[in-house]
């Protein structure tokens, strides 16, 4: 019993798409996966509301205070009150229209706050602003 041949010559035309799919299926499953990995290290923190907040619109540097008396200057922490002086002094020195956003967790203590915006008046930044989330209309 031999095995008969048909000698065909013609061009396949078609494209098989099954390996592109199963690509595309492995690569959206990646991208799942290391999205909800990226989330892990933002830092949070929960703004207070104000009916008067506004976005800022020039280039800033934002100056995080949290619950527990940590400080992050532009998402970097610092280990101490004196190190995030020295590190505006430094970008004052850099840019002197520097401007600062202040986020405060609400749960932070008001002293921190006025302690932080006392230090960005000493470095004679006059140019800050407290950061808070809109109040939505139906909270009024």
């Amino acid at each position: 019993m031999g095995l008969i041949q048909e000698n065909n010559d013609d061009i396949i035309s078609g494209i098989n798409i099954t390996p592109l799919v199963d690509i595309m299926l492995v690569l959206l499953i990646i991208f799942m996966l290391v999205s909800s990995i990226v989330d892990l290290h933002a830092i949070k923190v929960e703004l207070p509301h104000a009916a008067t907040g506004q976005e800022i619109k020039n280039e800033t540097v934002s100056v995080m205070i949290m619950q527990n008396g940590d400080y992050y200057l532009a998402g970097k922490k610092m280990d101490s009150s004196e190190d995030l002086r020295t590190n505006l002094e430094i970008r004052k020195k850099a840019n002197p229209d520097i401007q600062v956003a202040i986020s405060a967790d609400k749960k932070t203590f008001h002293e921190e706050v006025i302690r932080v915006i006392d230090m960005v008046r000493k470095l004679d930044i006059t140019r800050f602003a407290i950061n808070v989330e809109p109040l939505n209309p139906s909270e009024n």
